[in-house]
């Protein structure tokens, strides 16, 4: 009979340690649960802190480009592509011409001020290896002084002291530099 309860209590001590590890498990599987679901809550709000809209009307296309914007960006690659073909020992092409040309949105300057500022970038810029990281900076400078009359003096000043850094840290001569922003000088004048 001792025996008899004595195997009663031995099977009751090891269904509650049982049961004691089964109520863990239990627990660790739901705070896991909990867990996966607080993740994904998290990770399907929005940066706005809104759930997104399922189902219901398609998201919105993007719209499209402002066409001044998308001419004006065009026109920055196309300048920047053309000082980095340029060669002293070559003359310019009439791409950069034309691309200087065409950067100003309303009064141009003159072909011979064009003429100049192409000879003395292709004098300043051409087969300077140092100086093509900077080349699209300096197209988008170009871009902005064709359009002189948006520039306030500051603005002016502010582009002109960038150019003429540009043109020292990519080794361009003091002569061909000073040639660049007498030039530019010009240009903006012509352009107001």
């Amino acid at each position: 009979m001792k025996s008899v309860i004595a195997l009663g209590l031995a099977l009751c001590a090891v269904c509650l340690e049982s049961s004691a590890q089964v109520g863990i498990y239990n627990a660790s599987i739901n705070q896991a649960h909990r867990a996966v679901n607080a993740t994904e809550a998290a990770s399907n709000q929005n940066p706005d802190g809104e759930p997104p809209a399922r189902g219901g009307a398609p998201a919105q296309a993007p719209k499209p480009m402002d066409p001044v914007l998308a001419a004006t960006l065009q026109n920055v690659a196309s300048l920047a592509a053309d000082l980095g073909k340029l060669d002293p020992n070559t003359p310019p092409a009439a791409a950069i011409t034309n691309d200087l040309i065409s950067a100003a949105n309303g009064n141009k300057a003159s072909a011979a001020t064009i003429a100049k500022l192409v000879g003395d970038l292709q004098a300043a810029v051409g087969g300077k290896a140092a100086m093509r990281p900077s080349l699209k900076k300096l197209a988008q400078y170009l871009h902005a002084l064709s359009n002189g009359a948006h520039l306030t003096p500051a603005q002016f000043q502010m582009i002109s002291d960038n150019v003429e850094q540009i043109l020292e840290n990519g080794g361009a001569s003091y002569e061909s530099t000073t040639g660049v922003l007498n030039d530019i000088k010009l240009l903006a004048r012509e352009t107001k």
